[in-house]
């Protein structure tokens, strides 16, 4: 029974609702004016006969709408109005033929084949075929649709997977041409800062490859690795930025490196002092805020800009939110909406 229902496309719940269907419809025959009801109107009787019709008639469909439609999606309407209609003659010739081997086999073809029984009989297998035919061409159709709709869910899902495969390998080259930039300049003015430089950074840039295949990280793993890279930032740059973070880290999730481009754009865009350094600072409330002071160089040291723009690809693909950009005469922040369960 089930390679059957799975040859047909049948779904055991379908079945389930064309058996429930037919008893109600049998039920509702025998109640009328005049009819009493006993428990005879509630016998099951005609659903055993009305399954094996249901099946012939599921055959009969199946194989024209193969035969003439075909897998195609979306549904073709002269097609399917045709492989319709061939099952809807096959039904009647096949119920039509078994008719008359009864009424051969038991003498009752005079009675049987009468112009009015025959018409009678007739409209009623019509309306059998446009009834349990129709549930079963809704059925088939639906299920044709589920099926497209998954797979432009897989297609979408792995078209988003390799668009931030490919936005983390611009990534991690971006993070390390930046600090390689700060090693260059750390080895001529302290090689001693230089070399300590190095040891942290290449503890830091495991980090980064190490999640480069990930999508998301947890909030206070990704808070821990920026606390990291910018006191690594300060053997640079010395006071002339101050970080401040939350004391209390929700447990969402970030696409990793992001707190750490916000930080390195805060740092490499604005110019700060030990008289006067630039403030840079994390909050966690219904979205995650890094805000900084602004305070741009005169002259502009680095094109940049790269960074942000990948995140914001990043949000788009990983969140039904994106990052929101507020900027004003003395403070730049870029809002994060919090992601409250891992995705893709």
């Amino acid at each position: 029974m089930k390679k059957l229902l799975e040859r047909l496309q049948l779904s055991s719940e379908f079945l389930l609702f064309i058996i429930f269907f037919t008893f109600l419809d049998s039920i509702k025959s025998r109640i009328g004016p005049g009819q009493v009801i006993n428990l005879y109107t509630f016998t099951p009787e005609s659903v055993i006969t009305a399954i094996p019709n249901f099946l012939i008639i599921v055959l009969l469909l199946r194989y024209s709408y193969l035969k003439i439609h075909g897998n195609q999606f979306p549904l073709q309407r002269k097609k399917a109005l045709l492989s319709f209609l061939l099952g809807l003659i096959g039904w009647i010739l096949i119920s039509n033929a078994f008719s008359l081997f009864i009424a051969l086999a038991f003498g009752n073809f005079e009675r049987n084949f009468m112009g009015e029984v025959v018409f009678l009989s007739n409209f009623t297998r019509v309306l059998d075929f446009m009834i349990y035919g129709g549930f079963y061409f809704a059925f088939l159709l639906f299920r044709k649709f589920q099926e497209h709709q998954k797979k432009l869910a897989d297609y979408d899902q792995a078209m988003s997977e390799l668009t931030i495969y490919q936005l983390k390998q611009q990534l991690n080259p971006h993070f390390l041409f930046n600090n390689l930039n700060v090693l260059d300049q750390l080895i001529e003015e302290n090689p001693a800062v230089a070399s300590e430089f190095l040891h942290e950074f290449s503890e830091i840039y495991r980090y980064a490859l190490e999640k480069s295949d990930s999508h998301l990280v947890p909030l206070k793993e990704e808070l821990a690795f920026s606390l990291n890279y910018f006191r690594l930032l300060s053997r640079k740059f010395g006071a002339g930025y101050k970080l401040e973070v939350p004391n209390e880290i929700p447990d969402f999730w970030i696409p990793p490196l992001t707190l750490q481009v916000l930080i390195e754009n805060a740092v490499f865009h604005n110019q700060g002092s030990e008289s006067q350094p630039i403030s840079i600072s994390i909050q966690v409330n219904e979205k995650i805020a890094v805000w900084n002071q602004l305070k741009p160089y005169k002259h502009k040291k680095h094109s940049g800009g790269r960074g942000l723009k990948n995140l914001i690809k990043q949000y788009r693909l990983l969140s039904k939110e994106t990052l929101e950009i507020v900027k004003t005469n003395d403070s730049f922040t870029v809002e994060l909406p919090l992601i409250k369960e891992k995705v893709i």
